[in-house]
């Protein structure tokens, strides 16, 4: 699987690119058929006292589903955009291992029905 991944609004991070990387790995033990990921890293503000806050969306493309998940950053931790980006890739899995969850039993009822 080929990861896009779209910096916008901040410059390119090879640290944060690496991680999203290997986050997105994790997912193609869950499912090996993933068709795409399309992972956008965003600023979505600065405050004062809390430094960068970052949006991180993840488009998880399935056959015959999408997942989509939009995170913003929370708190005001040194690396903001890497705990956003596990926020949102832990969303990810959890929606992803109940979709896989959902088409293995769909697969075993259509097997009893025949």
């Amino acid at each position: 699987m080929q990861v896009q991944l779209t910096f916008r609004s901040i410059p390119h991070s090879d640290a944060l690119a690496f991680h999203v990387n290997r986050r997105a790995e994790k997912l193609e033990r869950l499912f090996d058929r993933i068709i795409s990921c399309h992972v956008v890293v965003e600023l979505a503000g600065h405050h004062r006292s809390q430094g960068e806050r970052y949006r991180i969306a993840v488009n998880l493309g399935l056959p015959g589903h999408d997942i989509l998940v939009n995170r913003a950053s929370e708190d005001g931790f040194l690396d903001v955009a890497r705990e956003t980006a596990d926020r949102a890739f832990d969303q990810v899995e959890r929606q992803l291992e109940a979709w896989v969850k959902r088409r293995r039993q769909d697969r075993h009822q259509d097997a009893r029905r025949t």
